[in-house]
């Protein structure tokens, strides 16, 4: 079967990260409702940037999700992700602990600080229960996101001629995208749990 989705994840081989992803991959196979490929690139500490732009060209799926290995799906993460359409960056709610600064846009609440303290069913309840709009029009937290493929190809992605993690060419490439294509941003009832400075943290 072709999958709909490509997720794209650059993983940093770590304990702590080698932990986080056994999670991931488990919560993408029970919460995902699409078909999907999931590629996990190892050749981090690389770039992750350059990983999801050089990902992205050989990717199978219509629709490319750039996530990160301390990044958890809740139930039926992708369902409105599939709003997604050329020139359009789909984004949903990021739920973060508080082990580094939580952004305004993403919500902070705690359900574990590490995969060893990851309470995932009160996440996934959590995340099931909250009462949030199907799509909105917003531009949330930049990672993860969901963009058409051939979009995201088409755009040059990633602008890596300016330097490379941490340098944020995530918000640079949203910056971009808003003033010289006009790109509509959207945020869907989609649910993630980030541990936050996971590769930090060995």
């Amino acid at each position: 079967m072709t999958p709909l989705l490509s997720i794209i994840i650059p993983h940093k081989i770590t304990r702590l990260n080698n932990e986080a992803m056994l999670l991931n991959i488990a919560m993408l196979n029970e919460n995902t409702v699409s078909p999907f490929e999931l590629i996990i690139d190892t050749e981090a500490p690389k770039c992750p940037y350059q990983i999801w732009n050089e990902v992205a060209k050989t990717a199978r799926g219509k629709f490319l999700v750039f996530s990160n290995t301390d990044v958890l799906m809740a139930p039926d993460w992708d369902v409105y992700m599939l709003a997604c359409k050329p020139n359009t960056i789909v984004t949903g709610y990021l739920v973060e602990p508080g082990n580094i600064g939580v952004a305004p846009v993403n919500v902070h609440k705690d359900f574990g600080r590490s995969p060893a303290s990851f309470r995932r069913q009160e996440f996934e309840d959590y995340a099931v229960n909250s009462i949030v709009p199907e799509i909105k029009v917003e531009r949330a937290w930049y990672m993860p996101c969901c963009v058409d493929k051939e979009w995201f190809l088409s755009t040059g992605g990633f602008d890596t001629s300016k330097g490379s993690f941490p340098t944020p060419l995530d918000i640079i490439f949203f910056d971009r995208c808003r003033d010289e294509l006009g790109t509509k941003f959207l945020r869907a009832d989609s649910w993630a749990y980030h541990f936050q400075n996971l590769s930090g943290r060995e």
